[in-house]
C-alpha cells in the first residue's frame, strides 16, 4: 500500500518528541535475548470473567440507535423478504433443469441413432452442442447447491442483535495481536495507537506486534512507544520457522501465542487479531465480547460461541467499486445468513476468540497447512462438538484494499486455492477411490457434490469463453432440436427466457440487503476472475504442465502480504499514474489480462460472423427465432454476459479508477489527556461511505451492471413474447 505522509506525523507523535531507537536502552523492551524480562509495563489484570455479572451489563441497541460502526439495519419488511432468497434462487434453476430434460432427451436420441429424431447436425456440431449442454447443467447444479447450502439458512434463522458491553470493572482481559510483514512503519504505528485508543480499560489490554519480516526499525520504534504506554510488545517470527514457507500468517500468530505465554501474567482470556492495515473502531471489543455470552448471542445444540468477527469496511475503494473489492454482497447478505446457522464468517482481521476455544484446535494453535488461516480456523471450530462462530453486523474495522490489479488478483486467487485446500484436506485425505465413491453416492452426496463444484465452477466460465467462438464458427445452434422444431423450440424458449428473467429478479431480491449494484457486480466478478482461477488451479494441481515448482503442498509459498506489495505505476492515483503503455504492458502481459482480450475479441468477432451466416428465413418471426437459436439464446451464461464481464479488467487497464491520496482519506483526531500521543489518524466518514457516491446502475462507460440489467429485462420481454407464438 502506498503512503505519502510523514510517518512520525501520521501516528500522532511530534517529531521533536519521538524517541528514536538510539535513545532507548535494550533493557526497556523485549528482545530476542530478553523475552522473559519485561519492564516498564503496566499491571495486567487477567482475573477470570464473572459471567453472571458481565451478562447483567450487556446492552442491546435498537435499530434506530446509530453508531459510528453501524453496518446496515434492515427494516422489518427487508428482513422478511430476504428469508425467501433460497426460493428465488431455486426457481430459475428448476426451470433450467426442466429445459434440460427436453434437451437431454433430444441429445440422447441423436447419440443412440434414433431415426425418429431427425436432427440435422454433423457429429462435430453435436459434440460441441452436447458439451455446451453439460456445462449449462453443471452451472445449474452449482446454483442449486449454493441456494440450499447457504441461502436456505435465512428461512428459519434469527437476526443477531447489536450489543454493547458496559462498565469498566470485571471485564475480560484481551491480548490484541497485530500481524505485520514488511509494511511501512507509519502503517504499523498507526494501527498500534488505534488499538490503544479502544474504548476498553488499558489494564485489561495488551498489544503484541508479531513480525514475519524482521523489521528492526519497527522494533526500535515500538520500544520507544512502550516507554510511554507500557503494555505493547514486539516479537519477530523472522527466521524462526522451518516447517512452513515464509510469510504464512498462521505461523506468525503461533509465534505470538508462544510469546504471550512468556509474559508476566500469562495469557489473557481472549485473543483478538488485527491485520496491520485495519484500524479498529473504538467500540470493537465492546461490540464483539458480549456475543460470547448467552445473553448476547445464542447457543445451538449446546454449543458455545468460540469466535466473533466484526465486518471490515475500507476507506480507499474507488467510486462504483469497478472490481468489486468491497464484497458488499457477501458481507451484507451471505455472511448474516451464515451467521444465523452458527457459521459466522471469520474475515481474517478484527476477530476475537476465546483461548479455551483455541485450545481445542489441533495442537492448541492456528493451522499452518493453509495460508487462509481465518477460514481454516473457523472450519476447524465447526468440526468440534462444542464451538460455533458468530459474525457481528457492524463495521468494526476500517482499512485498505489492495490498490493495484496485481495485488487484488493475488489476494483472490490465494483465497480460492486456500479454500480448496481446506476442503481437500478434510474430504479427500486418507480415502481410497472406492471409499470416496461410496461417500459421494451414499454417505455425504451433498458435501461431495459441493466439493466437486468448488473445483469445477471457475473453469466452467473459462470453458465457455472457448466454446462460444467454436460454436459460432461451426454454425452450431445453442439449443438442439429435431428437424420439425417449432413446438419444441418455442417450449424451450419460454423456459430458458423465464429462467434468465427470474435469475435476474433473484439478483434484485438479494440487492434488498446489499444494494442492486453489489448484487450484480458479484455475479460478474465470478466470470472475469475465472481465467485467472483456471491458470492458478492448473499451476497448483498440475505443476508439471507448466514446469512449475508450485504444488498443493507448496502453494502457500506464493503468499505475499498484500500490504507489502509495492505500487510502481500508481494505477489509481491520477497525479502519479504511470503511462498507458506501461500499464497495458503490466496488466495485460504480467497479470494475464491478455486472456480476456483474446476471449472478448474472439467472441464478438465470431458472433458477428454467426449473425451474417444465419439461415434464410421466410418471415420476421422465423428470422428472430434464428437469431435467438444461433447467437442470442437467453441464458445466464450468454456470450454477451461473459464478454462484458471479461471487459472489466480491460476497462480497468485503460481507464483505471481514481482514489485520493491518504492525506485526503484520513483525518487527524486529537486525543484526550493521558493518551500516549496527542493525536492519531482515522479514516474520514466520507471515505468510508463510498457507496453513497456510487451510481446503482451505471458505473461509467461500458459497465457490466448496465449491460446485465438490459439483458435481464430483454429476457423478460422474450419470455412474454414467446407465449404469443
Amino acid at each position: 500500500m502506498s503512503h505519502s505522509w510523514n510517518e512520525n506525523e501520521a501516528i500522532g507523535i511530534e517529531t521533536s518528541t519521538w524517541v528514536r531507537s538510539t535513545d532507548v536502552s535494550q533493557a526497556n523492551y523485549p528482545s530476542k535475548k530478553t523475552n522473559n524480562k519485561h519492564v516498564n509495563e503496566k499491571k495486567f489484570d487477567r482475573n477470570a470473567i464473572d459471567g453472571g455479572n458481565l451478562r447483567a451489563r450487556i446492552q442491546a441497541l435498537t435499530d434506530s440507535e446509530e453508531t459510528s460502526s453501524v453496518l446496515f439495519c434492515p427494516h422489518m419488511w427487508q428482513r422478511y423478504l430476504v428469508r425467501f432468497v433460497a426460493f428465488t434462487a431455486t426457481l430459475p434453476v428448476v426451470l433450467l433443469l426442466w429445459a434440460a430434460y427436453y434437451q437431454g432427451r433430444t441429445i440422447v436420441s441423436y447419440w443412440t441413432r434414433d431415426k425418429s429424431s431427425h436432427i440435422a447436425l454433423s457429429r462435430l456440431q453435436m459434440l460441441l452442442a452436447t458439451l455446451f449442454f453439460l456445462v449449462e447443467i453443471l452451472w445449474a447444479v452449482d446454483q442449486l447447491l449454493v441456494a440450499w447450502q447457504i441461502k436456505s439458512y435465512s428461512f428459519f434463522g434469527t437476526w443477531r442483535p447489536r450489543l454493547r458491553l458496559l462498565g469498566e470493572n470485571s471485564l475480560p482481559s484481551v491480548d490484541v495481536v497485530i500481524c505485520i510483514c514488511k509494511e511501512s512503519e507509519a502503517m504499523v504505528y498507526g494501527t498500534v495507537l488505534a488499538a490503544f485508543d479502544l474504548n476498553y480499560p488499558l489494564d485489561k489490554l495488551r498489544v503484541i506486534v508479531t513480525d514475519d519480516g524482521g523489521d528492526s526499525a519497527v522494533e526500535s520504534g515500538l520500544a520507544a512507544l512502550r516507554s510511554r504506554v507500557g503494555n505493547v510488545f514486539y516479537t519477530s517470527n523472522y527466521g524462526k520457522a522451518t516447517e512452513k514457507p515464509p510469510g504464512v500468517k498462521a505461523a506468525n500468530l503461533n509465534n505470538a501465542l508462544q510469546f504471550i505465554d512468556s509474559l508476566p501474567g500469562g495469557r489473557a482470556e481472549l485473543i483478538a487479531v488485527l491485520d496491520v492495515d485495519m484500524i479498529p473502531d473504538r467500540a470493537w471489543l465492546r461490540a464483539t465480547i458480549p456475543h460470547f455470552y448467552p445473553a448476547g448471542g445464542y447457543q445451538e445444540d449446546g454449543k458455545e460461541i468460540g469466535l466473533v468477527c466484526g465486518v471490515q469496511t475500507f476507506y480507499n475503494i474507488p467510486d462504483n467499486d469497478p472490481t468489486n473489492q468491497s464484497n458488499s454482497l457477501r458481507v451484507k447478505c451471505y455472511h448474516p445468513i451464515q451467521d444465523q446457522a452458527g457459521k459466522g464468517q471469520c474475515a481474517g482481521s478484527g476477530w476475537v476468540m476465546r483461548r479455551k476455544a483455541l485450545d481445542d484446535l489441533p495442537g492448541g494453535q492456528f493451522p499452518t497447512t493453509c495460508v487462509c488461516e481465518d477460514f481454516y480456523t473457523q472450519f476447524l471450530l465447526g468440526q468440534t462438538n462444542h464451538w460455533i462462530t458468530a459474525a457481528v453486523g457492524e463495521y468494526l474495522q476500517c482499512g485498505l484494499v489492495p490498490d493495484t490489479y496485481q495485488a487484488q488478483l493475488k489476494q483472490y486467487t490465494r483465497w480460492y486455492l486456500s479454500n480448496l485446500a481446506v476442503q481437500d484436506l478434510h474430504q479427500l485425505s486418507g480415502h481410497s477411490w472406492i471409499s470416496l465413491l461410496e461417500k459421494l453416492v451414499w454417505k455425504a452426496p451433498v458435501t461431495m457434490a459441493g466439493l466437486m463444484m468448488m473445483h469445477l465452477k471457475p473453469h466452467l466460465a473459462t470453458l465457455q469463453l472457448i466454446l462460444f467462438p467454436v460454436l459460432f464458427l461451426t454454425k452450431t445452434p445453442l439449443i438442439v432440436t429435431s428437424h420439425d422444431r417449432s413446438e419444441e423450440l418455442i417450449r424451450l424458449l419460454r423456459i430458458h427466457a423465464g429462467s434468465v428473467f427470474f435469475s435476474y429478479l433473484h439478483h434484485v431480491h438479494i440487492g434488498i440487503m446489499a444494494g442492486y449494484r453489489a448484487s450484480i457486480m458479484d455475479w460478474g466478478m465470478t466470470k472475469w476472475l475465472s481465467p485467472h482461477y483456471t491458470v492458478a488451479y492448473m499451476k497448483t494441481y498440475f505443476p508439471g504442465l507448466f514446469n512449475s515448482t508450485q504444488s498443493k503442498k507448496s502453494s502457500a509459498a506464493a503468499f505475499v502480504s498484500t500490504g507489502s506489495l509495492k505500487d510502481k505505476l500508481f494505477e489509481r492515483f491520477p497525479a502519479r499514474r504511470g503511462g498507458l503503455s506501461k500499464r497495458l504492458n503490466h496488466i495485460f502481459l504480467e497479470c494475464g489480462v491478455w486472456m480476456h482480450c483474446v476471449a472478448v475479441t474472439a467472441i464478438l468477432v465470431t458472433a458477428w460472423v454467426a449473425v451474417k451466416n444465419l439461415p434464410e428465413a421466410s418471415n420476421n418471426t422465423e428470422k428472430l427465432l434464428n437469431i435467438l437459436l444461433w447467437v442470442f439464446w437467453p441464458s445466464n451464461q450468454a456470450f454477451i454476459v461473459l464478454a462484458i464481464a471479461c471487459f472489466t479488467p480491460i476497462k480497468y487497464a485503460i481507464w483505471p479508477p481514481n482514489i485520493g491520496e491518504n492525506n485526503d482519506l484520513l483525518q487527524k483526531v486529537h486525543n484526550g489527556p493521558g493518551a500516549p500521543t496527542s493525536f492519531l489518524f482515522r479514516p474520514r466518514e466520507e471515505a468510508k461511505r463510498w457507496e453513497e457516491r456510487s451510481n446503482p446502475i451505471w458505473g461509467g462507460g461500458l459497465d457490466f451492471v448496465t449491460v446485465y440489467t438490459i439483458w435481464g429485462i430483454w429476457a423478460g420481454l422474450v419470455f412474454i413474447w414467446a407465449w404469443w407464438l
